[in-house]
């Protein structure tokens, strides 16, 4: 097997070969030899913007959203933010579907129902605290029909407020309501409000799990028109994006339309894991 040579190797042999180059082009050269290899040996996904957008959303709405989008994605995209995840592989034709805030003893049964018509896998990010009397079943339910059952928190704070013994507190309880009821304990967390900061990052990281993000904003929270949903989600949809959806009514009413049309485009539903090629559970 051959070898792969670093780029300062690369660059050293041309540059102390037949022609006599400066400093300057020796930088370069350099730079841009990095780039090639990080392009084809690194085996992480270049990482998206967060999309989603509507006309139909307030124009401070707006303002907050592309701020927030563009404080979180920078320390993520910098390095700062280490294990933090947002979409999958551009290069393939796939997409994912995450939805918080379950469960409940209504729209997440609808959403399960949609999903098996269609026969697509998903990713539900639960509340530990709202685990308890008639949700457990669904909840077994969501399991048991290979969705994924991830991490929301169990009390759904914004995690950035909050002290580090309070966070590993969250995140600790909630993977533990999850593991007694379906016996896996979830790796993949998702902070609630997608609020994050490098204290919260390092807390998931401590505790062995993922921070999962999304790449494109279903508007379900705020949109209450169905068909201004599936819009969103068609006219901002890319090969490896991570759909978020939450599980409220306007999902319910939206989301057979937005498989049935991403499929007719030829896009493949992978559960989150495939999609990103990582383990959901210790």
């Amino acid at each position: 097997m051959r070898r792969i040579q670093s780029p300062m190797v690369i660059c050293q042999r041309l540059c102390g070969g037949t022609f006599r180059s400066t400093d300057f082009m020796k930088k370069q050269l350099i730079i841009f030899l990095t780039l090639v290899y990080i392009t084809l040996f690194s085996g992480c996904a270049p990482l998206y913007e967060i999309r989603g957008d509507s006309p139909l959303l307030d124009a401070n709405l707006t303002t907050f959203l592309h701020k927030w989008r563009t404080d979180t994605i920078t320390p993520v995209r910098n390095g700062t933010y280490r294990n933090v995840l947002v979409n999958g592989n551009p290069k393939n034709k796939t997409v994912a579907l995450t939805f918080d805030d379950s469960p409940d003893e209504n729209n997440t049964y609808k959403l399960l129902d949609i999903l098996d018509t269609h026969d697509v896998k998903a990713a539900f990010f639960m509340i530990g605290g709202t685990m308890r009397d008639g949700n457990i079943s669904v909840v077994q339910r969501t399991d048991r029909e290979g969705h994924l059952v991830l991490n929301h928190t169990f009390n759904h704070p914004r995690l950035s407020d909050l002290n580090e013994s309070a966070i590993i507190s969250q995140l600790d309880r909630a993977a533990g309501r999850i593991e007694t009821i379906t016996g896996h304990y979830p790796l993949l967390c998702r902070p609630p409000y997608g609020s994050i900061n490098p204290l919260v990052v390092d807390c998931v990281n401590q505790q062995g799990m993922t921070t999962l993000l999304w790449s494109l904003d279903s508007l379900d929270w705020t949109l209450k028109d169905p068909d201004a949903v599936v819009h969103n989600v068609l006219s901002n949809i890319r090969n490896g994006d991570i759909i978020l959806m939450h599980r409220n009514r306007t999902s319910v009413a939206s989301l057979s339309n937005i498989i049935e049309q991403l499929k007719k485009q030829g896009y493949t539903f992978q559960r989150l894991d495939e999609l990103l090629e990582v383990k959901a559970y210790r």
